[in-house]
């Protein structure tokens, strides 16, 4: 059976110079090649780790003004050598869009992180500091942490990993001691957590849900409580 011919030139008593099969040939290559998707480069998460400053990653509770900070980037653990054991692994894709911006996303996984809970007036409710633990007054509570990250678009290569993100989403569970201001007796084996969930780009206006009144935390809710509780 005869293949069949996506196109075909005609022409009636006049050849065709190779210019014109030329200038078609170039033709069809530039438009296949805008029909390629822009690829997705996968870069090692070290990558992106070294762009983070040396910091503790803290989420709060707007209800009750708690907060809670874990080493998500394990930068606390190795600069001060806590020796905890903090591992981070991770995804951290780039992709160059055709406007000369980028789009980023990054996937963190961490375990054994150092943990420490706040209320909304200061009083430590779950953990020791960095500072205490290195003193030696209390021992580390520890946690694991995933966060995924959405970075709105950046100039090619200006990215900035405090730049706007369009989504973002964490969870923590933390292992340790709760302090006197959970409101359970000093030292009792508990847990701090938290699950949250921002999303900036909706569309909107404030960019933010407007079921959630302009917050874009659809979900930030801080607990500390006992064990098995």
């Amino acid at each position: 059976m005869k293949p069949s011919v996506p196109y075909q030139i005609r022409y009636t008593g006049r050849k065709l110079s190779r210019s014109f099969f030329s200038f078609l040939a170039a033709t069809i290559i530039l438009v296949t090649a805008t029909m390629v998707p822009a690829q997705t480069r996968q870069l090692p998460i070290e990558d992106y780790l070294a762009l983070v400053p040396v910091q503790n990653q803290g989420w709060q509770d707007p209800t009750t003004g708690d907060q809670i900070f874990i080493d998500a980037y394990g930068k606390v653990n190795s600069f001060f050598n806590l020796g905890l054991g903090t591992t981070v692994s991770g995804k951290y894709s780039v992709r160059n869009l055709s406007d000369g911006t980028q789009l980023v996303n990054v996937t963190l996984q961490t375990r054994n992180a150092l943990c420490t809970g706040f209320t909304s007036a200061g009083q430590q409710a779950f953990g020791y500091t960095r500072l205490q633990v290195m003193g030696g007054l209390g021992p580390a509570a520890l946690g694991t942490s995933t966060m995924r990250i959405q970075y709105a678009p950046q100039p090619i290569g200006s990215f900035d990993p405090n730049g706007a993100q369009e989504s973002i989403i964490a969870t923590v569970h933390c292992d340790g001691l709760l302090r006197a201001g959970s409101g359970f007796a000093e030292g009792t084996p508990g847990t701090a957590k938290t699950t949250q969930t921002g999303l900036f780009n909706t569309g909107v206006p404030a960019g933010c849900p407007p079921e959630q009144d302009g917050n874009c935390f659809a979900a930030e809710h801080v607990d500390f409580r006992p064990q098995g509780q």
